[in-house]
């Protein structure tokens, strides 16, 4: 493999990007969907198979709170009070 292909790949784009991602996929190791930490980038982890994340309520209120909002004044998702019981937190990634 070439190191610099992979780095590259591993990447995140300079715009705003979330990951959502479930350590229950069964197909894709969860490690290997969630994006290395920084300013503009997010995981969010939601529980799910991988045909399933298509359904899941989480998943979608995810993705809907995400693209609501203005990539100028981009925040972090808001997983405080309630919604901490159906998203863990954040993986920390090197």
């Amino acid at each position: 493999a070439d190191p610099q292909l992979i780095e590259q790949i591993r990447r995140a784009p300079p715009l705003p990007t979330t990951s959502i991602y479930s350590r229950t996929d069964g197909v894709v190791a969860w490690q290997c969907s969630i994006d290395v930490e920084g300013p503009i980038t997010e995981n969010i982890e939601v529980t799910a198979s991988h045909v399933g994340m298509g359904m899941n309520p989480l998943a979608h209120f995810a993705i809907a709170d995400r693209l609501a909002q203005d990539p100028k004044a981009w925040k972090r998702f808001d997983a405080s009070g309630a919604r901490r019981w159906f998203y863990p937190a954040e993986p920390k990634r090197a």
